[in-house]
């Protein structure tokens, strides 16, 4: 069984005596919080289109959390990793948003949880020394660095209108 500690993460300052499965959990609880983070947003919009692209992140988040769990399971043997209690310090910085009701200042906040995570990720590759690890976390940080310029992306469209972006109910989504 794991024994629990404070994880020590904060923002490129990672300690490199975290065990590969310490550095596992908090991808995991990262990835759960994250999951929970684009859900909650998801709720909050009003544009079908953006609402959209937030519910597709939290599937996406949910999806990290089952390869890491995954790569939990390859290491131990355990079939569930164990909880992380509390709100421990996570790749991006543990916790889950929050009353934010301005859309910029939300965009804000998900590119920077997306920077720390990728940041996170990258780092704990360095430390790696299992060649399957590293690859699985250089990809979550790729994956993370592309959240990153979406994310950007969104920022920008709701600069250049921010009524279409914040009051549009009447779009039709079309495709899969």
């Amino acid at each position: 069984m794991l024994g629990v500690r404070p994880f020590e993460y904060r923002g490129g300052l990672m300690k490199n005596d975290l065990t590969a499965v310490e550095v596992i959990g908090m991808g995991i609880r990262s990835e759960q919080d994250a999951a929970a983070f684009y859900g909650k947003v998801s709720k909050k919009v009003k544009n079908p289109l953006v609402r959209a692209k937030f519910e597709q992140l939290a599937r996406e988040e949910v999806g990290h959390k089952a390869m890491l769990v995954a790569m939990y399971q390859k290491i131990t043997g355990e079939k569930n990793p164990p909880q992380i209690p509390g709100e421990p310090d996570t790749a991006e910085k543990g916790g889950v948003l929050i009353d934010v009701e301005d859309m910029e200042e939300l965009l804000n906040f998900a590119i920077f949880r997306e920077q720390e995570s990728s940041r996170f990720y990258s780092e704990a590759a360095s430390f790696s020394k299992d060649p399957s690890g590293k690859r699985t976390l250089e990809y979550l940080a790729g994956i993370e660095r592309a959240h990153e310029a979406m994310l950007a992306e969104e920022k920008a469209a709701f600069l250049r209108d921010r009524d279409w972006y914040l009051n549009n109910d009447d779009i039709q989504l079309v495709g899969p």
